[in-house]
């Protein structure tokens, strides 16, 4: 079956192109940019506002050289769709008028660029040239959103890591953007927002085209790319166009920069330290006279240019961030008596019964004393109700358990647990450390002019991030995390990698294909199980608390009322491997004001599990719309609408990998 599967692709994809060219003369909708490009259309007139049919309108990329030109139709009316960011001038040329030019066409991603040119009469060998206008209102598409450009990321002050979704905040409806989880499992220090009052996970981010959404907590971007390599960022927030869907609160798309004919570079470098800021209530409260340590450095660079100009361009970035931020905990351990098992210190005053007569009860040591409040009982002594119980007692003291009655394995736990350095039953004991980040960002870019008709262009973009914690607050003892969470090592390799073409086969007709592959990967360790020791079967004695695996060694937790965890409370030590590819191939038949875009693509790649092999998923869905209209795709596991039948059926089907791991979503929430 499955051969015969593999044969019967072939013709799939051929039947879907058939399907989607026939459709091409008959489902005509309303024209719009694509996601990842612009668009740039307008209605050629005269100086007496009649329109002027058949002119030939070119424009040209000002940095790449690149162009593009198409033929005005009977109603003077011209559309240049998969339009690259960037600056443009833009040319008219019709026998019997002067050459007209207008310079500095700005076109964003996924924006509609209007310009209606207005042609004098005369002869060729004079021309008008005007400079262009700010964009004025959007007519053309009736989305809301907000695009971020180079200058305003570059320029404005960004916190949190210099993190472009800082500026999130500017757009409406959204609420201020927020760190939500640890370092240790989001390194790439990924902000989270509402939008227009939609849960966070309802934001969908893409990068180049490229899905840029974390599986195992979805409100997250997977890869944060560095400022200097964004060349703009597009937040859609309502009304989006078919193509952005799979999202219910933003759909936001970022675009790398690319490399020009000129050689352009860039190199900066942030430093902040402790030095800088006053010391918090706890420090001074502990009497701590220096500051504990606090370091963060973003350093970085970029270089872009030419490969051969006017055809072949590239850019490259590097960002490195190098994190060293103090944490501290505050206690509460058995003070030295408590550890002698002398729980004297805990007796009240006496209880009497009705008539106001001391209540009797008997010792260990057969003796027969008051009842008083704070009494510690023997629970091996009187019945098996509980009457008839003997208060502890050594040498004729009240509340002390004898030595030899103490619990081995938990001595050797108390000799482990640090003496308190503070007064006081509860939180006297402080112990701070530092938790160290060291974060690589690396991404690249291709920008191919094959010829007029065909571009080409191929990125790719690396995160590699090691976090390590501060250690057990308790040492050999164990205790909380001396972080922000994500005890021991945690190791992040992301990776995102995309190709893109746009080919103009007739002037009305264009094919724009992309393919995106995200890969992310994490492992943590805590430091216990690093060691390799059987803490609970070697250190404490304990038998069948530890097994063979080396993912069984190291510490269990102890909680003990009115004092802090003892061991690894965490428990924490995630294994990640995710992987997923994604591809569109989208169709353009334009006809006067009219276009008609149909979509080729897949049911999502399954996401890989462990140690388990590739499964790509079979077939090919074919999508057509009119007006805009498309149903929302699948954005990940767990999420897929219900109409959606044939993606649900292959994602869910028993057995396969994509249901397994859609249970393992549904059953493990992250723990940070």
């Amino acid at each position: 079956m499955q051969q015969e599967n593999e044969r019967n692709r072939p013709r799939a994809i051929l039947l879907c192109l058939a399907v989607a060219l026939v459709l091409a003369g008959f489902l005509p909708s309303r024209a719009a940019a694509q996601v990842l490009y612009g668009s740039v259309v307008g209605t050629v007139t005269d100086q007496t506002g009649a329109v002027v049919p058949k002119a030939t309108v070119t424009i040209t990329n000002v940095n790449t050289g690149q162009t593009r030109e198409v033929t005005a139709d009977d109603a003077g009316y011209y559309s240049i769709p998969n339009v690259l960011e960037g600056r443009y001038d833009l040319s008219v040329k019709l026998t019997g008028f002067r050459p007209y030019l207008e310079k500095g066409v700005e076109v964003s991603i996924n924006t509609v660029r209007r310009v209606n040119p207005s042609l004098q009469l005369g002869p060729v060998t004079e021309s008008v040239t005007v400079e262009a206008s700010a964009a004025v209102l959007q007519t053309t598409k009736s989305d809301v959103n907000v695009n971020l450009e180079t200058r305003a990321m570059e320029n404005l002050p960004l916190s949190n890591y210099r993190n472009y979704q800082t500026l999130i905040n500017l757009v409406p409806g959204a609420t201020p953007a927020r760190f939500q989880n640890a370092e240790a499992d989001t390194p790439e220090r990924s902000l989270s927002t509402n939008i227009n009052g939609q849960q966070r996970g309802a934001n969908n981010t893409r990068l180049d085209g490229s899905a840029d959404i974390l599986v195992t907590m979805p409100h997250h971007a997977v890869y944060v790319p560095p400022v200097e390599s964004i060349a703009e960022v597009n937040i859609s927030t309502n009304n989006f166009d078919a193509e952005q869907g799979m999202t219910g609160g933003a759909a936001v798309t970022v675009v790398t920069k690319s490399g020009t004919n000129e050689f352009h570079g860039s190199f900066f470098g942030y430093h902040n330290n402790s030095a800088t800021r006053a010391s918090i209530w706890d420090e001074n409260r502990s009497g701590v006279k220096k500051k504990p340590k606090n370091i963060l450095n973003v350093d970085g660079g970029s270089i872009g240019g030419p490969i051969k100009k006017n055809k072949l361009f590239f850019f490259a970035d590097w960002e490195g961030t190098f994190e060293r931020s103090n944490r501290f905990v505050r206690a509460s351990v058995p003070t030295a008596a408590l550890r002698t098992g002398d729980f004297s210190q805990f007796l009240g005053d006496q209880i009497l019964d009705a008539s106001g007569n001391p209540i009797m009860v008997a010792t260990t040591e057969g003796a027969s004393v008051p009842l008083q409040e704070g009494m510690v009982f023997d629970p091996y002594s009187g019945n098996l109700d509980g009457t008839g119980r003997a208060v502890f007692s050594d040498g004729g003291a009240l509340n002390v358990i004898p030595q030899a009655r103490l619990n081995g394995p938990m001595m050797t736990l108390l000799d482990l647990v640090p003496e308190p350095n503070l007064p006081g039953e509860n939180s006297n004991y402080f112990n701070s450390g530092t938790q160290r980040l060291n974060r690589n960002n690396i991404d690249s870019k291709i920008n191919w002019n094959r010829n007029d008709k065909h571009q080409l262009w191929f990125k790719y973009s690396v995160m590699r991030a090691t976090f390590s914690s501060g250690g057990f607050s308790l040492g050999k003892a164990g205790g909380a995390c001396l972080c922000d969470g994500g005890l021991g090592t945690t190791a992040t390799l992301t990776q995102v990698a995309a190709i893109g073409q746009t080919y103009t086969v007739t002037p009305t007709f264009l094919v724009d294909a992309t393919l995106g592959w995200t890969r992310f990967g994490q492992a943590a360790q805590p430091p216990d199980q690093v060691s390799g020791v059987n803490f609970g079967s070697e250190v404490l004695g304990i038998p069948g608390t530890n097994g063979p695996d080396p993912r069984e060694a190291g510490m269990h937790a102890f909680y003990v009322s009115g004092y802090s965890d003892l061991g690894n409370p965490e428990g924490w030590n995630p294994q990640r491997p995710v992987l997923y590819l994604q591809y569109q191939c989208q169709l353009d038949e334009g006809r006067a004001r009219d276009t008609l875009r149909v979509r080729l693509c897949p049911p999502p790649d399954e996401p890989l599990a462990a140690g388990v092999g590739r499964r790509p998923a079979r077939g090919l869905l074919l999508r057509s719309w009119r007006h805009g209209l498309e149903p929302r795709g699948p954005r990940s596991l767990g999420r897929i609408p219900r109409r959606h039948s044939l993606v649900r059926e292959r994602l869910e089907r028993p057995g396969s990998v994509s249901a397994r791991y859609a249970r393992c979503l549904r059953e493990e929430q992250p723990a940070h």
